[in-house]
């Protein structure tokens, strides 16, 4: 069977790309062109002689054009060969062509060949004109894992020499913002690269030279999510799908792993669980030491216990209030194997309360009005219903746990024995659990709060029905592993570093974190990461004043400078508008730091630089309107709500524009 050619030979004309290199021995990085940046034959260049790009654009297409979609390439050396045309015992689609396309293709190969000499086979990136599709955080993400390992190539990108990259960069640049460069994230036509150096002639984008310098064609990019809320950018970047052979190897290890007819003890939370979920745990399972403080009660051992399969469900829940020391019990629910209630009781807290958290836990002064059960009473009736032959059942059961003031050794959570759809460590809801897995609609009580009877006998039922449907029901796992652990499973296994001043999604994952609290500091950081690294993840946030900047006497939660960074972690409501004067000097500080940057870069680095996403602050009023309005919608009538705080037809559509407005960024490709 012919496999069919992703691309035929010559389908990829020269002038349909544009070539983004900068030289290291060139200071101004840019070749001379005219006001639109198009130089002869449609063609953008910079950082090289105009003949050599030319020539170097028509090797690469030549090269690509011999590749066919699925072809499994054994190393990088022999697909250089390939790219090269000098690898003549590689299977090509040759043995399917005529005499005549033979013939071509070994003229074409010999004329590959001899182009790529006359650069050295110097690397260089290539945009294409012809790609009518705006650019997508997903499509950096791939560019970023083809530069650094081997995957198919892209449609709208060409890397000539590739495998002559030694370094990747990319530099994720907050505030950066598409209106600085006249790009209407509006117009459905703005998709294309644009060239923007000779152009921005106002604004603080004027400010930045460097990236002037190095960058004179800027592509449009967009975020993924849904009509109310932007997903984390960051997020969308640095994780990725598992390829279908890493997610075999894994449900094939989870199967292996599950036993047949496990039993209820099988469900139970192990000793290291509880210890990362914060359960209080009884002294016997900490090596004779009590770690529970005064007050607190444990299930006291037994001489001639059940066996671990015989040990009786018991299913509980608590609701609570907040006091002046925190979280206090105020009724608990406890439902026997059988589903009839065999406790039920309103309590009232030891200290004075400053919340009854009224929509979750439906308690108020009146309800608890005239009750005298303390904590202590419920105590010693816990150690009369609960013993060491009994399982205790709930959902995210540590938080009822630590009110009550208790340990105990056997859990059984639904949180962790059923899945949210994300996967691990994504928690689900016991409202969403009962309705996927019971067809069960609970917790729509409204003001009334939630039904601690009604919770309990939920988790009782999905764990009975866990047990009867076996290992691996209800459960998802997220089929995405971070782009530092894919490239550490390259066959050349490739090393990287996090240089943030947060931690950033899958941190743990890279070979190197370097926590920061300035742009200075990340800038420092750079050139020893660089060496010692292949793949660097740097973020810049001067710039992000342009969204915004805190308001009086609002932390910004970091080292930062307290008029610059952290405008993306900022409630709107905490923000001011910064001034024109403060976001140039933002932006020229963000500018040396490029320059800097560059400077310090091996030769042959990749440098991709990101926005991430647009202007926030339409977004964020109006989800904090939503918020404000249905935490109102849960407590009051809706006559009582003013109109300030209502959250109308016509907020919601300026909400969804705010937030289209905000998956809007840009980036930008280079090598040094």
């Amino acid at each position: 069977m012919v496999k069919k050619r992703k691309f035929a030979p010559g389908a990829w004309k020269q002038e349909a790309f544009r070539e983004s290199t900068t030289d290291s021995s060139d200071t101004n990085g840019t070749q001379d062109t005219d006001d639109s940046g198009v130089g002869d034959n449609n063609t953008l260049v910079m950082g090289q002689d105009k003949s050599t790009a030319e020539t170097a654009a028509i090797a690469a297409v030549v090269a690509k054009s011999t590749l066919e979609e699925g072809d499994n390439v054994e190393s990088p050396e022999k697909r250089q060969k390939i790219e090269n045309g000098n690898d003549a015992d590689t299977p090509t689609p040759v043995d399917t062509m005529t005499k005549e396309e033979r013939r071509k293709l070994k003229k074409e190969k010999k004329k590959q060949a001899s182009l790529t000499q006359l650069d050295g086979g110097r690397p260089s990136i290539l945009l294409s004109r012809n790609y009518h599709m705006k650019l997508k955080l997903k499509d950096l993400r791939d560019l970023l894992l083809y530069l650094l390992t081997e995957t198919k190539t892209l449609p709208w990108i060409m890397v000539k020499n590739k495998f002559n990259i030694q370094k990747v960069v990319l530099l994720y640049v907050g505030g950066l913002d598409p209106s600085l460069f006249g790009i209407d994230y509006k117009d459905e036509d703005a998709t294309a690269p644009v060239a923007w150096a000779s152009k921005a002639t106002e604004g603080p984008i004027t400010e930045m030279t460097n990236l002037k310098r190095f960058f004179d064609v800027v592509s449009p990019m967009k975020a993924g999510g849904e009509k109310n809320k932007i997903y984390s950018p960051v997020s969308q970047i640095l994780n990725i799908p598992l390829s279908n052979t890493e997610k075999s190897k894994r449900e094939s290890a989870r199967a292996k792993s599950r036993v047949p007819n496990l039993k209820r003890d099988g469900y139970m939370l192990t000793l290291q669980e509880m210890r990362e979920l914060e359960f209080p745990l009884p002294s016997y399972l900490t090596g004779g030491t009590s770690e529970l403080k005064a007050d607190w009660i444990e299930t006291d051992l037994i001489a001639n216990p059940v066996s671990p399969d015989k040990r009786k469900l018991v299913a509980m829940d608590c609701e609570m209030c907040l006091t002046e020391h925190g979280s206090e019990l105020t009724r608990i629910t406890i439902i026997g194997e059988d589903g009839k209630v065999i406790y039920d009781e309103l309590v009232l807290p030891t200290n004075p309360i400053t919340d009854y958290l009224t929509k979750y836990s439906g308690m108020t002064e009146e309800r608890l009005s005239g009750v005298t059960t303390r904590l202590a009473d419920v105590q010693m009736k816990l150690k009369e219903l609960i013993n060491y032959d009994t399982i205790l059942v709930g959902h995210s059961l540590e938080n009822d746990m630590k009110v009550l003031q208790f340990a105990h050794p056997f859990i059984i959570d639904t949180a962790r024995t059923y899945h949210h759809t994300r996967g691990p460590p994504s928690r689900p809801s016991l409202k969403w659990l009962a309705y996927r897995w019971l067809e069960r609609r609970i917790q729509n009580g409204g003001d009334k709060g939630h039904d601690s009877v009604e919770d309990a006998l939920t988790c009782l039922d999905l764990i009975k029905l866990k047990i009867q449907k076996g290992q691996g029901f209800g459960e998802y796992y997220n089929d995405q592993e971070s782009i530092f652990s894919r490239i550490g499973r390259y066959t050349r296994p490739r090393t990287s570093a996090v240089i943030d001043d947060e931690p950033v999604v899958n941190y743990e994952d890279a070979s190197t974190y370097i926590k920061t609290t300035s742009d200075a500091e990340v800038v420092a950081a750079l050139p020893q990461a660089m060496r010692d690294h292949h793949f660097v993840w740097a973020r810049l946030r001067d710039l992000e004043i342009n969204y915004g900047k805190p308001g009086p006497n609002v932390s910004t939660g970091s080292g930062h400078h307290p008029n610059h960074g952290r405008a993306a972690f900022l409630p709107y409501e905490n923000r001011v508008d910064a001034g024109e004067e403060e976001v140039r000097e933002a932006a020229r500080s963000v500018d040396r730091s490029l320059a800097a940057i560059v400077e310090s870069m091996p030769p042959n680095t990749a440098f991709l630089v990101t926005s991430g996403q647009g202007d926030p602050r339409e977004m964020l009023k109006y989800q904090e309107l939503q918020k404000r309005y249905q935490a109102l919608y849960n407590t009051v009538s809706i006559s009582e709500i003013s109109k300030e705080d209502r959250f109308d037809d016509e907020a919601q559509a300026v909400l969804e524009r705010g937030v289209e407005q905000a998956k809007n960024g840009v980036c930008f490709f280079m090598v040094k």
